[in-house]
């Protein structure tokens, strides 16, 4: 098991590759689009779900789809598609608990979490 820590309170545990994997599709995903940008994007689709999409063979492909047709849904195998948790952009906006929320949803997705278990 590898730990990754962030912040002094905040641990994730989980395997290397997990940790390797989860770090490449967040490091591509803010150079593509800064948290603002994306807190923006749910404050704007408020009614609709945003998710990241990426592939685990190549994580530096990650893109964020707003699902306007309802045709999308939670995926932890290849590709995934992860909920981008609207809770700190929309109800109660704080850019620090909505980046903490989003990138605990990625590492909860490569570890084939049940969709009860990730952040909305």
């Amino acid at each position: 098991m590898s730990e990754v820590e962030e912040e002094s309170y905040e641990l994730i545990v989980a395997p290397e590759p997990i940790v390797k994997i989860a770090n490449e599709i967040i490091l591509n995903l803010t150079r593509k689009y800064s948290i603002g940008e994306i807190m923006k994007l749910i404050k704007d689709n408020s009614s609709k779900n945003v998710y990241v999409v990426v592939s685990k063979g190549n994580p530096e492909k990650v893109n964020l789809i707003v699902d306007h047709m309802e045709k999308f849904c939670y995926c932890c195998d290849d590709p995934l598609f992860i909920p981008v948790p609207r809770k700190f952009a929309v109800l109660e906006p704080d850019a620090a608990y909505f980046e903490r929320t989003l990138k605990a949803n990625i590492y909860l997705a490569l570890m084939k979490a049940s969709e009860n278990e990730l952040h909305r």
